[in-house]
Protein backbone atom coordinates (compact mmCIF):
# COMPACT_ATOMS: atom_id res chain seq x y z
CA UNK A 1 0.00 0.00 0.00
CA UNK A 2 1.08 3.47 -0.84
CA UNK A 3 1.97 5.92 1.41
CA UNK A 4 -0.90 9.05 1.48
CA UNK A 5 0.81 12.29 2.13
CA UNK A 6 -1.72 15.41 2.43
CA UNK A 7 -1.09 18.43 -0.03
CA UNK A 8 0.65 20.57 2.74
CA UNK A 9 2.74 17.50 3.34
CA UNK A 10 3.77 17.97 0.06
CA UNK A 11 3.64 21.69 -0.14
CA UNK A 12 6.29 21.36 3.05
CA UNK A 13 8.63 19.16 1.13
CA UNK A 14 9.30 21.78 -2.07
CA UNK A 15 8.95 24.80 0.13
CA UNK A 16 12.49 23.03 1.70
CA UNK A 17 13.80 22.96 -1.31
CA UNK A 18 14.02 18.92 -1.89
CA UNK A 19 13.36 17.46 -4.97
CA UNK A 20 12.78 14.19 -6.56
CA UNK A 21 15.57 11.84 -8.78
CA UNK A 22 16.38 13.65 -12.14
CA UNK A 23 15.72 11.90 -15.01
CA UNK A 24 19.11 10.21 -16.09
CA UNK A 25 20.61 8.90 -19.37
CA UNK A 26 19.07 5.33 -19.10
CA UNK A 27 15.23 6.71 -18.54
CA UNK A 28 15.95 9.15 -21.60
CA UNK A 29 17.24 6.36 -23.96
CA UNK A 30 14.06 4.17 -22.65
CA UNK A 31 11.52 6.96 -22.91
CA UNK A 32 13.06 7.76 -26.55
CA UNK A 33 12.94 3.77 -27.54
CA UNK A 34 9.19 3.07 -25.98
CA UNK A 35 7.43 6.63 -26.66
CA UNK A 36 9.41 8.96 -28.87
CA UNK A 37 9.37 12.32 -30.22
CA UNK A 38 6.52 14.61 -29.68
CA UNK A 39 6.67 16.59 -32.70
CA UNK A 40 4.04 19.35 -31.69
CA UNK A 41 1.61 16.01 -29.67
CA UNK A 42 -0.05 17.59 -26.59
CA UNK A 43 1.17 15.95 -23.08
CA UNK A 44 -0.07 16.08 -19.41
CA UNK A 45 2.53 15.47 -16.50
CA UNK A 46 0.63 14.44 -13.87
CA UNK A 47 2.68 14.69 -10.24
CA UNK A 48 5.24 17.12 -12.16
CA UNK A 49 6.74 18.49 -8.88
CA UNK A 50 9.07 21.26 -10.21
CA UNK A 51 8.79 20.67 -13.47
CA UNK A 52 11.84 18.15 -14.54
CA UNK A 53 10.13 15.59 -16.69
CA UNK A 54 7.64 18.24 -18.01
CA UNK A 55 10.81 20.00 -19.33
CA UNK A 56 12.19 16.85 -20.23
CA UNK A 57 9.15 15.98 -22.96
CA UNK A 58 9.22 19.79 -23.88
CA UNK A 59 12.68 18.99 -24.84
CA UNK A 60 11.52 15.82 -26.93
CA UNK A 61 8.89 17.78 -29.03
CA UNK A 62 5.82 17.91 -26.87
CA UNK A 63 3.49 20.88 -26.38
CA UNK A 64 3.32 20.10 -22.24
CA UNK A 65 0.70 20.99 -19.45
CA UNK A 66 2.18 20.17 -16.20
CA UNK A 67 0.11 19.73 -12.88
CA UNK A 68 0.95 19.20 -9.24
CA UNK A 69 -1.24 19.68 -6.09
CA UNK A 70 1.44 20.78 -4.13
CA UNK A 71 1.26 24.85 -4.91
CA UNK A 72 4.97 25.06 -3.93
CA UNK A 73 5.78 22.60 -6.60
CA UNK A 74 4.08 24.34 -9.50
CA UNK A 75 5.75 27.88 -8.01
CA UNK A 76 9.20 26.62 -8.38
CA UNK A 77 8.39 24.48 -11.71
CA UNK A 78 6.92 27.79 -13.06
CA UNK A 79 9.85 29.76 -11.78
CA UNK A 80 12.59 27.16 -13.34
CA UNK A 81 10.63 27.28 -16.69
CA UNK A 82 10.36 30.76 -17.88
CA UNK A 83 10.57 31.46 -21.58
CA UNK A 84 9.71 28.06 -22.39
CA UNK A 85 7.33 27.74 -24.99
CA UNK A 86 4.54 25.51 -25.33
CA UNK A 87 4.66 24.39 -21.43
CA UNK A 88 2.67 25.54 -18.75
CA UNK A 89 1.91 24.59 -15.30
CA UNK A 90 -1.42 24.68 -13.01
CA UNK A 91 -2.12 23.34 -9.41
CA UNK A 92 -4.54 20.64 -10.39
CA UNK A 93 -5.00 16.96 -8.07
CA UNK A 94 -5.83 14.13 -10.37
CA UNK A 95 -7.82 12.44 -7.20
CA UNK A 96 -9.72 15.48 -5.61
CA UNK A 97 -10.60 18.03 -9.15
CA UNK A 98 -13.05 17.28 -12.08
CA UNK A 99 -11.16 15.63 -14.89
CA UNK A 100 -13.79 16.68 -17.18
CA UNK A 101 -11.94 20.06 -17.11
CA UNK A 102 -8.83 18.18 -18.78
CA UNK A 103 -8.61 17.51 -22.17
CA UNK A 104 -7.97 14.44 -24.14
CA UNK A 105 -3.63 14.16 -24.29
CA UNK A 106 -1.49 11.94 -27.05
CA UNK A 107 1.00 11.18 -23.74
CA UNK A 108 -0.27 11.62 -20.23
CA UNK A 109 2.88 10.58 -17.94
CA UNK A 110 3.12 9.47 -14.18
CA UNK A 111 6.87 9.72 -13.15
CA UNK A 112 7.81 8.98 -9.75
CA UNK A 113 3.78 9.84 -8.60
CA UNK A 114 1.98 6.77 -9.93
CA UNK A 115 2.82 5.05 -6.14
CA UNK A 116 0.45 7.61 -4.21
CA UNK A 117 -2.29 7.54 -6.18
CA UNK A 118 -4.98 5.63 -3.59
CA UNK A 119 -7.72 4.90 -5.79
CA UNK A 120 -5.94 3.32 -8.70
CA UNK A 121 -8.74 1.86 -10.45
CA UNK A 122 -10.37 5.00 -11.05
CA UNK A 123 -7.30 6.71 -11.81
CA UNK A 124 -6.77 4.58 -14.69
CA UNK A 125 -9.70 4.37 -15.97
CA UNK A 126 -9.38 8.22 -16.06
CA UNK A 127 -6.24 7.96 -17.56
CA UNK A 128 -7.92 5.84 -20.13
CA UNK A 129 -10.60 8.29 -21.36
CA UNK A 130 -8.65 10.65 -21.88
CA UNK A 131 -6.17 9.30 -24.59
CA UNK A 132 -7.08 8.59 -27.94
CA UNK A 133 -6.37 5.68 -29.31
CA UNK A 134 -2.83 4.57 -30.13
CA UNK A 135 -2.26 7.56 -26.90
CA UNK A 136 0.49 6.49 -24.05
CA UNK A 137 0.37 6.25 -20.33
CA UNK A 138 3.75 6.21 -19.41
CA UNK A 139 4.57 5.12 -16.07
CA UNK A 140 8.43 5.52 -14.08
CA UNK A 141 8.25 4.30 -10.52
CA UNK A 142 9.43 2.31 -7.74
CA UNK A 143 9.27 -0.90 -7.19
CA UNK A 144 8.50 -1.66 -3.73
CA UNK A 145 9.62 -5.50 -4.09
CA UNK A 146 13.14 -4.28 -4.28
CA UNK A 147 13.08 -1.06 -2.22
CA UNK A 148 14.39 -0.89 1.64
CA UNK A 149 11.41 -2.02 4.47
CA UNK A 150 11.46 1.82 5.21
CA UNK A 151 10.72 2.87 1.43
CA UNK A 152 8.23 0.25 0.68
CA UNK A 153 5.45 2.61 0.47
CA UNK A 154 6.61 4.97 -2.28
CA UNK A 155 6.52 2.15 -4.59
CA UNK A 156 4.16 0.28 -6.22
CA UNK A 157 3.76 -3.68 -5.53
CA UNK A 158 3.14 -6.82 -7.65
CA UNK A 159 -0.17 -6.76 -7.68
CA UNK A 160 -0.14 -3.03 -8.63
CA UNK A 161 1.90 -3.18 -11.40
CA UNK A 162 -0.92 -6.11 -12.44
CA UNK A 163 -3.51 -3.86 -12.68
CA UNK A 164 -0.93 -0.91 -14.48
CA UNK A 165 -0.66 -3.16 -17.04
CA UNK A 166 -4.47 -4.67 -17.53
CA UNK A 167 -6.27 -3.64 -20.54
CA UNK A 168 -4.24 -1.88 -22.61
CA UNK A 169 -3.18 -2.57 -26.59
CA UNK A 170 0.48 -2.81 -25.63
CA UNK A 171 2.69 -2.50 -23.12
CA UNK A 172 6.72 -2.07 -23.22
CA UNK A 173 7.98 -2.15 -19.70
CA UNK A 174 11.94 -1.74 -18.83
CA UNK A 175 13.80 -2.29 -15.79
CA UNK A 176 15.69 1.32 -14.93
CA UNK A 177 17.94 -0.22 -12.26
CA UNK A 178 17.31 -2.66 -9.21
CA UNK A 179 14.35 -0.33 -7.82
CA UNK A 180 12.47 1.27 -11.14
CA UNK A 181 10.61 0.32 -13.79
CA UNK A 182 9.36 2.30 -16.59
CA UNK A 183 5.84 1.46 -18.18
CA UNK A 184 4.72 2.81 -21.77
CA UNK A 185 1.13 1.49 -22.43
CA UNK A 186 -0.86 2.10 -25.38
CA UNK A 187 -4.72 2.60 -25.46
Amino acid sequence: MSVLAAPDTWDAHYAAGRDFRPVLSEEEATFDQNVGAGNGLTALDIGCGTGGFTRFLRERGYSVLGVDYAEAAISRAISRSQNTHKISFRRWNAEGDQWAEIPTYNLISCRLSYAFIQNKTQFLNNIKTHLPTNGVFYVMTPLSDNLPPERRGTGISAEEIEELLDGWTAVKETELDTQHACYALTR
